[in-house]
């Protein structure tokens, strides 16, 4: 039976990266090409489904569900039920369900069960002609059951098939004028977005061109107001959703989540690679509290597979569970650690010798095939070096610009001896991108603040001091000296931040990965360890600014530690799953942060554009 990652503790998933300590190496080879390991290849994977389930109707009122399992089970227990028109996030909800009395041990399995009865069960309230399915399956090796689901859109009139919308609608890439719709069909169809305007008003229809794959661009938008539109795939027609164009005049605010693979717990809390019970929570909560938008900045699955179909599997688990929210404000994701889709060689170490695939089956390409984000980012690092596209990028909203990074990329789980890139490493080419933005944005009159967000802390304070951008001080080979076999994680911290705190503009640096909340000042005289940069220079942190780990979206929690260099600066900490909430109001911007019960857990005004930063407790 292959390894499989479940097999192993999720602390252990936190750290592929503690390796034997390695005889010291004079030169490491972080940033060079891949020399690939000799040893016997390792097969990782989630251990559940081998491919994605294929849904259809197969007559009038009839779903069948087929699915492969990677191992022998029984066959699952197959739920579906349906949304009302009323419900605003149309979270899948289930009513009845069916299961083989069957219980023979099978990997192929096929689930059929009839939904005219459910219908009937709503005879009497509008629906949406789409039935949402769920598989339950029992892992026998686990202990425990595992779930997958999807949707199937249905002619209302004769209860037949017609062409399905897989994933979508949802609202992408959202300025003042313009936004783009995006939505997955199972076959090539051309489709309309229709729009209607705040005062009723149907607009012309916006066509796309026959394919699977749709990104439609609306045009000639008004800033600041309230659109209602819905989607025509082939004749299949959805339900209305709506969204609202920002305005840069106005005040907006935004929901900040990090980490939601897997919790502990069972049920929704391990939902193939995915919290979605704290998803939910979280999204809902933020939603109704009026975010605009979310900024999820990595972490998003369980990951570190070697098989493409199952990492892909895991980031539809992710779309799937944000696409009520995501359908109506902007999901803008960057990628963390465990979006790691690998290949992984036998070694003396826990976890073996692990690098990132090449070409489109890296994790970059297939992050990139998943999400609909800017294409504004850096070129890659060189020749066979992954894509820097849709997982590093930047955006406006209102008087704001925020800079998508990722200081996960080519991960190699011993970048020393073997090249890629060490965990919490950001690369000469993006480094030298984001400081040529950020002197861009210092001299747009039109923005006001800047945001960054990364999946690595930069300074942490519990979980991750052994890694990120600190490693105890610089010790990435974990050899219990910072010598010349280490590679030089501390100054590139320090070239980082000194572009980040150099600039007045900016509000906070968003970061995750270790699974608890916390807020750190860092001033210029912060003590964080010394201060050179790669090239020997001291670096200059000019401006003050709010360091905020917002890891608590459903990973499972970790403590604070208080013996860094930065302890005194750090202002507030909680291990409760939470999303920051960020109000940006002309010059001014306030940071709120709520558990997923509801309770406010932090308040306070972190910038105003008229005078340095202050710390003022709102209450809470």
């Amino acid at each position: 039976m292959p390894v499989t990652l479940h097999s192993i503790s999720s602390v252990f998933l936190c750290s592929l990266l503690l390796l034997s300590p390695l005889p010291a190496l004079a030169q490491p080879r972080n940033g060079q090409s891949v020399v690939l390991p000799t040893t016997e290849r390792v097969e990782r994977t989630y251990g559940f489904l081998e491919t994605h389930p294929t849904a259809t109707i197969t007559a009038p009122g009839v779903l069948e569900v087929r699915y492969r399992t990677t191992t022998p089970t029984a066959p699952g227990q197959l739920y579906i039920g349906i949304n009302s028109l009323d419900e605003e996030l149309n979270y899948p909800r289930f009513r009845d369900s069916v299961r083989s009395e069957s219980a023979a041990l099978s990997q192929d399995h096929t689930l059929q069960i009839k939904f005219d009865s459910l219908l009937k069960k709503m005879a009497n309230t509008p629906y949406e002609p789409r039935i949402c399915w769920r598989v339950e399956v029992y892992l026998p090796e686990k202990n425990s059951s595992r779930f997958v689901e999807g949707r199937v859109y249905f002619n209302p009139q004769t209860l037949g098939p017609t062409p399905n919308i897989l994933f979508g609608p949802t609202v992408e890439q959202l300025t003042e004028t313009t936004a783009l719709i995006a939505f997955e069909l199972d076959s090539v169809q051309a489709s309309t977005v229709q729009l209607t305007d705040s005062l009723g008003r149907a607009l012309a229809p916006t066509n796309g061109m026959p394919n699977k794959k749709h990104e439609i661009r609306l045009r000639d938008l008004v800033p600041g107001q309230t659109y209602t539109y819905s989607i025509n795939a082939g004749g299949t027609q959805t339900r209305s959703y709506s969204f609202t164009t920002p305005h840069r005049a106005k005040p907006f605010q935004f929901a900040a989540m990090v980490d939601s693979r897997e919790g502990v717990g069972g049920g929704m809390q391990n939902f193939f690679g995915v919290n979605a019970f704290s998803l939910y929570t979280l999204g809902s909560d933020a939603y109704y509290r009026g975010a605009d938008f979310i900024v999820f900045a990595g972490d998003l699955i369980n990951g570190y597979t070697t098989s493409v179909a199952d990492f892909e599997m895991q980031l539809n688990s992710f779309r799937l569970i944000m696409e009520p929210l995501h359908s109506r404000i902007p999901i803008y994701e960057s990628m963390g650690n465990h979006e790691a889709l690998i290949d992984t060689w036998k070694s003396e170490s826990r976890g073996g010798i692990s690098l990132d695939k090449q070409g489109e089956e890296s994790a970059e390409a297939a992050f990139a095939r998943a999400f609909v984000n800017p294409l504004n980012g850096p070129e890659n690092e060189g020749s066979g070096t992954p894509t820097y596209k849709e997982n590093v990028y930047f955006f406006d909203h209102g008087n704001a610009r925020f800079f998508m990074l990722n200081n996960n990329y080519w991960w190699s789980s011993n970048p020393h001896q073997y090249g890629g890139n060490l965990e919490g490493y950001m690369l000469p080419t993006q480094i030298a991108w984001l400081r040529e933005q950020v002197t861009l944005a210092d001299a747009d009159p039109a923005i006001t603040h800047l945001f960054f967000a990364a999946q690595e802390p930069i300074f942490p304070n519990g979980g991750h001091t052994g890694d990120a951008m600190w490693y105890n001080g610089g010790d990435t080979n974990r050899d219990g000296a910072v010598d010349a076999s280490d590679i030089n994680i501390v100054e590139n911290r320090n070239e980082l931040w000194e572009i980040v705190s150099g600039s007045p503009k900016t509000a906070a640096f968003i970061t995750g990965d270790e699974h608890a909340y916390s807020r750190t000042l860092i001033e210029p005289t912060t003590p964080v360890g010394h201060k050179r940069k790669p090239d020997g220079t001291e670096a200059v942190f000019l401006y003050p600014v709010m360091h905020v780990t917002s890891g608590g979206a459903g990973a499972p929690w970790y403590d604070v530690e208080l013996d860094l260099p930065w302890t005194p600066s750090l202002k507030a900490h909680s291990t409760q799953p939470h999303y920051a909430f960020f109000k940006v109001d002309g010059g001014t911007v306030e940071l709120e942060v709520y558990s997923q019960t509801g309770q406010r857990i932090d308040s306070v005004l972190i910038k105003q554009s008229d005078r340095p930063l202050v710390e003022r407790r709102a209450g809470g």
